[in-house]
């Protein structure tokens, strides 16, 4: 096994490092600090919208509506006219979440539960 060929590439390696890692450095704290806090709280949002859908899907007349009280996304979970739970779970009563909030965006969990996620443009083979 030669080694030059590692050498050349290690000390490639080692320039960019010295030349390029306080700009890295800078450029992970202005900016990928804030893009890892907001990929977390997509994350927890998504996760908290797929409880609220398996939720409402067990109930009769099951919905949910999204709300944001406080900057932070919360479904609230519906049976009829009537909420059951918020998700994530809240402090505030589900009263005091709904004071605001326009009860005719709820929605059913059948229908958002159909979002795709193949590619734009491709088409769904039936077998």
């Amino acid at each position: 096994m030669k080694i030059a060929p590692i050498a050349k590439a290690a000390t490639a390696a080692g320039v960019l490092v010295v030349k390029y890692g306080p700009q890295a450095k800078l450029a992970w704290d202005n900016g990928g600090k804030q893009s890892a806090e907001a990929a977390r709280k997509r994350a927890l949002s998504l996760n908290a919208r797929r409880k609220a859908l398996n939720h409402a899907s067990g109930l009769v007349d099951g919905t949910i509506l999204k709300v944001a009280p406080q900057g932070r996304t919360v479904y609230v979970v519906f049976t009829g006219d009537h909420p059951v739970g918020a998700y994530p779970e809240q402090d505030l009563l589900l009263t005091d979440l709904l004071a605001n909030a326009d009860l005719t965006k709820r929605v059913l969990p059948d229908k958002s539960a159909k979002k795709s996620f193949r590619k734009p443009g491709t088409s769904i083979s039936k077998a």
